[in-house]
């Protein structure tokens, strides 16, 4: 499978409800405009060839997703971390692509 592919499955293609406890509910619109951001970040890093960066933002995405409770969000993190010690640029761009989709599709259900 190919890694568009594989992210585009991973993350769909339709909305996406994500279950969210409640006590994150104000921070939440914080968070989603963080991680638009990052996305943003790595984009320009990855066109630069700065892979470091591209690590780094990942790494941190990895973690805070995966504390608000958005683990496919947690699992493309984690992936565009890997790719980007091995300077796999269009792994990168792929996972990019399809983050960037997945948080424009993005529905929260507050538990």
């Amino acid at each position: 499978m190919s890694e568009i592919t594989r992210a585009s499955s991973e993350l769909g293609s339709g909305p996406v409800v994500v279950h969210v406890d409640a006590s994150f509910e104000p921070l939440v619109p914080k968070f989603m405009t963080n991680r638009k951001k990052e996305i943003t970040t790595m984009t320009e890093a990855v066109a630069q060839g700065d892979f470091e960066t591209v690590r780094k933002v990942a790494h941190g995405m990895k973690g805070v997703s995966g504390s608000y409770g958005f683990p496919e969000m947690t699992a493309v993190a984690a992936r565009l971390e890997q790719a980007a010690k091995a300077a796999e640029e269009g792994s990168i761009r792929n996972d990019l692509t399809a983050l960037a989709s997945y948080l424009d599709r993005v529905e929260i259900v507050y538990e």
